[in-house]
């Protein structure tokens, strides 16, 4: 646990040796939805996975959540921790905090990797992304979440099984509803089209074939605007690709890591 220069608690957890990789959840999801991952990392790496800053075991003020802001936090807990240059990786909204901090600590990343990443904010939502992001759909994924047996039926459902896998839904469960909808605002309000032209680090874009959330053409606009960037599609898979297809996306990670300097 980090407190911060504000006074708040961000759970997170260390797993790892080398040189260092952040890990960052997207909404409703918290350090836990990167289990498996840290596993397939951290025998290379150090690997460091917050709650950001309303999720899982953090503290949930009652403010007004935003992407810069949780930029901001991911820089003070890397600070305290001394973790110097280090590879970041984001998931769906992490990887918005991750293209701010990017942004606005350029030197401080060695690679970025964006998965499932909404670039252009609302725009972005299409399908259960759009719907989830209201009061009202906010008000049923948290009155569903506490009925097993309606997690149950959804699961039968490829669409919906693996955005419902537990390791995603015991964390989504211990956010507070006023924390959902504060930050789903946040995302649908941070729009980084215009900025991805000036990130100058070395991207990896992971997108899939059937993100029932995120529009795939946002994956292909960050791959297009972020000079350089790397672009490899998950197929057979909707917006969690690391719980889906976990080898093919583990080892896509991986490689673009491991890769040699200018590759």
């Amino acid at each position: 646990m980090v407190t911060l220069p504000s006074g708040h608690r961000i759970h997170y957890q260390d797993k790892g040796q080398g040189d260092a990789v952040v890990f960052l959840h997207g909404l409703a999801g918290a350090s836990n939805f990167w289990r498996g991952t840290l596993d397939a990392v951290s025998p290379t790496y150090h690997c460091i996975a917050p709650d950001l800053l309303g999720f899982g075991d953090s503290d949930k003020p009652r403010s007004h959540y935003t992407i810069a802001e949780h930029g901001e936090m991911v820089a003070q807990i890397t600070e305290h921790l001394g973790l110097g240059r280090l590879h970041l990786i984001g998931h769906s909204m992490g990887g918005m905090v991750a293209i701010h901090y990017v942004l606005r600590f350029p030197r401080q990343v060695k690679r970025l990797v964006l998965i499932n990443t909404p670039v252009s904010g609302g725009r972005a939502l299409h399908g259960r992304g759009r719907i989830g992001a209201t009061w009202l759909g906010l008000l049923a994924v948290k009155v569903g979440l506490q009925l097993p047996p309606v997690l149950w039926a959804l699961r039968q459902l490829p669409q919906y099984y693996f955005v419902l896998d537990p390791r995603y839904t015991e964390d989504a469960k211990k956010a507070p509803l006023h924390s959902l909808k504060g930050n789903a605002d946040a995302l649908r309000l941070t729009d980084l089209s215009a900025r991805l032209r000036e990130i100058a680090v070395p991207t990896l874009v992971i997108g899939t074939d059937r993100d029932g959330i995120v529009r795939a053409s946002d994956f292909a606009l960050a791959a297009r605007e972020i000079p350089g960037a790397r672009h490899v599609r998950v197929d057979d898979a909707g917006h969690c690709p690391t719980l889906e297809r976990p080898e093919q996306t583990h080892a896509a990670i991986l490689g673009f890591l491991q890769a040699p300097e200018g590759r």
